[in-house]
């Protein structure tokens, strides 16, 4: 099999991968946050039961509009493209012709594409969910910025499968300033995620689902796919470079060829239930903040990569 048909393979792969551990994720993060809350809960498959239900449902639009049809479309197939970019090392899709820069800013243009949906709404929720998701990502560019910088001056690259294989290197993770990138890289995966205390723009109590809160049946399906392949995709850069990476450098000195990608996507799939774990306890475990408060922890965050990057500059 020549490459261009292996890659091709890979990203099919990739992609039916994140289709089904987007809702799979979710139904584990409802299972947790019910047992640490001491509820039943969901089974863990509901997720994907409440998608197929909204998307055999007819979509009931205040208006006729193309924007708002079009756009949950295009907002669900680019999140489904950007998870065959999912930077696995040694599993080679979309990651080796993605840089970290592009990746991130596709899914700040999503974010950015379904607040301008939420403003152009004539609801005053859907504006003020929007309005508040509007703030988020403009205070959340300067984290992403530190943390992209800081990366990139101490990798080299900034090329997705690069940075997974680098990663794992001992003279890469097992230094002062990765260790602070890479804790920048799971406060920005929790963040920009919109986990509980940081979903002001849904916000269910208070906003009623924000930009979302027009929207039925298949329309509203398509936005919660998308979002939840957003969130996969999120969790997946910090798990594949901190933790799949080391290990998959030495898989590496053991195996070789598409055993070594099988083996190494077995491992990612394992952190992913771990770390989609972690953050679930750390969501039922924290109220919703207020909004005026909400900006702060980012603007403390962004020190982190800050700090990493400084460290990384002076060699440590």
């Amino acid at each position: 099999m020549d490459e261009c048909m292996l890659r091709t393979v890979w990203v099919i792969v990739l992609i039916l991968l994140g289709a089904f551990m987007a809702p799979v994720l979710d139904g584990l993060r409802r299972k947790i946050r019910a047992k640490v809350q001491r509820r039943i809960g969901p089974p863990l498959l509901q997720t994907i039961y409440d998608l197929s239900k909204l998307f055999s449902l007819q979509p009931v639009l205040p208006f006729k509009n193309m924007f708002m049809i079009v756009t949950p479309y295009i907002v669900f197939v680019s999140m489904l493209v950007l998870s065959a970019a999912v930077p696995i090392p040694y599993v080679p899709g979309f990651s080796t012709v993605f840089d970290a820069i592009t990746l991130l800013y596709a899914l700040l243009f999503v974010s950015v594409l379904v607040v301008l949906l939420g403003l152009a709404l004539p609801n005053p929720y859907s504006n003020a969910g929007s309005a508040r998701e509007a703030l988020t990502v403009t205070v959340f560019e300067v984290f992403i910025a530190f943390t992209i910088v800081g990366i990139a001056y101490k990798m080299k690259t900034l090329n997705l499968y690069g940075l997974a294989v680098l990663y794992g290197f001992p003279g890469n993770y097992l230094r002062i300033s990765t260790l602070f990138l890479s804790a920048s890289l799971f406060i920005l995966a929790y963040i920009e995620s919109a986990y509980t205390p940081f979903d002001m723009g849904e916000a269910e109590t208070e906003v009623l689902g924000g930009p979302y809160l027009e929207f039925s049946g298949r329309y509203y399906g398509l936005f919660l796919y998308a979002l939840l392949l957003k969130r996969y995709i999120l969790l997946s850069l910090p798990v594949s470079l901190v933790l799949v990476s080391p290990v998959a450098a030495v898989l590496r000195s053991l195996v070789s060829g598409p055993l070594l990608s099988v083996l190494v996507l077995g491992v990612f799939t394992l952190f992913l239930l771990i770390t989609m774990s972690v953050y679930s306890v750390i969501e039922a475990l924290y109220p919703r903040y207020r909004v005026d408060l909400a900006f702060k922890p980012l603007i403390l965050a962004s020190v982190i990569p800050l700090i990493g990057l400084v460290m990384g500059w002076l060699g440590w």
